[in-house]
């Protein structure tokens, strides 16, 4: 089986086969970036996709198109759910959470290991918060190390960067508008250690830090307590709802 996530700078993919990863990529989106995915997946051969993307536009109509070619009806698109496998969102409407955050408290939720910070450093770093009974707290939205203002408002293009309920939640957040945090006066990788420490209350105090993305060393580097980098995070959490 294929498992496929599409983040908003690269597609990340991995290839199983009787339980055993066999191969991975990944690709960031520059041209002939489709072409290049096909080829990889005509050499893996294999038979199922399973999928998670917050494309939108062309570059989603050309992935949808290379996947069908291949794979027929055989595609499993994951979008993100009031719960599964033991797992619950605090998001009032649950299918507005990305889809990555989603995969993450999934994937998070399967390591066993009990209360935690959830924290995914990428173009975005978001951080969620979950118990060990498998409640998701909420969280936040940040802008990437190296992510501008623009960048940041073109990735959630959907929301009005002049609401109200945009900004300093004192809470972790139950919808996506109010867990941006967005403050150039202050380094994102400040903000995030703040949120840390002021959260911490709502976790047990021995709560792990768990580090994915691309930028996760360098969030690791600057944070003031131990933290374990989980680089395949989203992918745990794909391959556990595809083969529950």
């Amino acid at each position: 089986m294929i498992l496929l996530d599409c983040g908003n700078s690269q597609l990340k993919a991995q290839a199983w086969r009787d339980d055993r990863l066999v191969a991975s990529c990944a690709i960031a989106y520059r041209r002939p970036w489709c072409e290049r995915f096909g080829d990889w997946l005509d050499r893996q051969g294999a038979a199922h996709c399973y999928l998670a993307s917050v494309l939108g536009g062309e570059r989603q109509q050309a992935l949808d198109a290379c996947l069908a070619a291949r794979f027929g009806d055989a595609v499993t698109r994951f979008r993100s759910q009031a719960a599964a496998l033991g797992v619950r969102s605090a998001y009032a409407e649950p299918a507005t959470l990305g889809v990555d955050r989603w995969l993450a408290l999934v994937g998070a939720a399967g390591l066993g290991v009990g209360d935690c910070f959830i924290v995914d450093a990428g173009s975005a770093i978001t951080l969620d918060l979950l118990r060990a009974d498998g409640i998701h707290v909420g969280g936040a939205i940040l802008p990437g190390v190296n992510t501008s203002r623009a960048d940041f408002e073109r990735i959630f293009h959907y929301l009005d960067f002049a609401d109200p309920a945009i900004g300093r939640a004192d809470d972790p957040a139950g919808s996506t508008a109010a867990a941006i945090h967005i403050d150039y006066a202050r380094d994102t990788l400040e903000e995030l250690t703040a949120l840390l420490q002021r959260w911490q209350h709502h976790l047990a105090d021995d709560a792990t830090v768990l580090l994915a993305g691309g930028d996760a060393a360098r969030v690791l580097r600057a944070l003031d307590r131990p933290a374990r980098l989980v680089p395949d995070l989203v992918f745990r959490g794909l391959r556990r709802l595809a083969t529950a």
